[in-house]
């Protein structure tokens, strides 16, 4: 636990450090999939409550397509550069005349929350600027698949690099060793591990790592191939979710094969294609 915290007070410094660089930096044009496709509505930011969460009028928006670590989750501790990334984000929108530009996806809202991606006033995507300092990660949840490509490349450019989050990987953040995931680690995390067991359950799709259980459910098996996750059963493989703990456990419900790396391209291009087919059979 001492490690935990004290890894959040060096990510604090190192993300403020870092993520100042890219204030001053010019912007460069977007290539055509970061790109908005349409801009819906331009609005005032009232108030930025994380690094992805903003009050917009009476509204409160949230970036869609990427997780960012967060300032606080209720009563527990904030997520390692949570903070320092909430405050970067202040800037970077106090920078912008305290405006946002705003695309829609697919779903709009839900729960009371707006789904975004949103977009600065030299035109820069916000989210791709977190990924790309390493101060977010690819979190898709369908059906928003838009902008996905320039999200991964730009995830993957910082994981190279080791900016941001990326910097303290051996320490187990973001990415952690199956082997080392405790209780603590809830939240949304990317677990490394051996798939000891893949096999079709009574209700559920089962794929155990030694320390978890992922479990995905007969709606979301229509988004897997069976055959696929059945290969996997064996293999090292990353899986990207929110964990969680549940009698003695830790656990994990996926909902879709761009959560587990080896199959995550495929996935992705198949989504491409239909993003593709659906616009071009529009009136």
């Amino acid at each position: 636990m001492t490690a935990w915290r004290s890894l959040k007070s060096l990510a604090l410094v190192a993300g403020l450090f870092t993520f100042g660089q890219a204030y001053s930096a010019p912007a460069e044009p977007e290539s055509s999939d970061c790109a908005p496709q349409k801009i819906d509505i331009e609005e005032k930011v009232n108030i930025v409550y994380d690094g992805d969460t903003f009050l917009i009028g009476n509204q409160y928006v949230r970036l869609t397509g990427v997780h960012v670590p967060s300032s606080s989750q209720h009563l527990e501790p904030p997520e390692p550069l949570g903070k320092a990334i909430s405050q970067a984000v202040g800037e970077l929108i106090s920078r912008s005349k305290g405006m946002l530009k705003i695309e829609y996806d697919q779903l709009k809202s839900e729960k009371g929350k707006i789904f975004v991606h949103a977009y600065l006033a030299d035109g820069r995507n916000l989210a791709k600027v977190l990924l790309e300092n390493g101060f977010a990660l690819v979190n898709t949840s369908l059906p928003n698949t838009r902008h996905v490509q320039c999200y991964r490349e730009a995830e993957a450019k910082a994981r190279e690099a080791k900016k941001g989050l990326w910097q303290f990987a051996d320490k187990g953040v973001p990415l952690i060793d199956a082997k080392d995931l405790t209780g603590e680690r809830i939240g949304f995390q990317i677990v490394r591990g051996k798939v000891v067991l893949a096999k079709q359950g009574k209700d559920f799709f089962i794929l155990n790592m030694d320390t978890i259980g992922f479990r995905i459910s007969k709606e979301a098996m229509g988004q897997f191939n069976e055959r696929d996750l059945l290969a996997l059963e064996g293999k090292v493989v990353e899986i990207r979710d929110h964990l969680a703990y549940y009698k003695g456990g830790m656990f994990s419900m996926l909902e879709h094969p761009g959560q587990i790396n080896l199959l995550a391209d495929k996935f992705y291009a198949e989504q491409v294609k239909l993003a593709s087919k659906s616009s071009k059979n529009k009136p």
